[in-house]
């Protein structure tokens, strides 16, 4: 399977904004969006464990072409069944040089959407 392409869900500051949460396709391939363009380097991640019982996790990779402030290690989120979260991430931190970042859930019931 391929990954799954999520586009960010811009929102009015001060505005409400409904979102639906994606699912990745393939849990081994994840997730990634794309973050020039959008005007802001601030971006929200939602993340749902969607299953009914069993804790999953989520994570943030690394950069795999780096800039000059990215991080040099994954971050890693546990979420209890049912649990949402969300990460706030500074893109000059998690994105690639060409501006995409990658999550990877455990499993398909660990969704997200991505605000800007």
């Amino acid at each position: 399977m391929a990954i799954t392409s999520v586009t960010p869900i811009k929102a009015k500051l001060n505005g409400f904004k409904k979102y639906t949460l994606t699912a990745a396709s393939s849990a081994s391939d994840g997730f990634n969006f794309q973050t020039k363009g959008l005007g802001d380097e601030i971006i929200v991640v939602v993340a749902a464990n969607t299953h009914a019982s069993a804790a999953k996790k989520i994570t943030v990779k690394k950069p795999s072409k780096a800039g000059y402030a990215s991080v040099t290690a994954d971050d890693e989120l546990s979420l209890a069944a049912g649990e949402t979260a969300f990460l706030r991430i500074e893109t000059a931190k998690v994105a690639n040089t060409d501006g995409t970042v990658v999550l990877i859930p455990e499993s398909t019931d660990v969704k997200i959407a991505v605000l800007a």
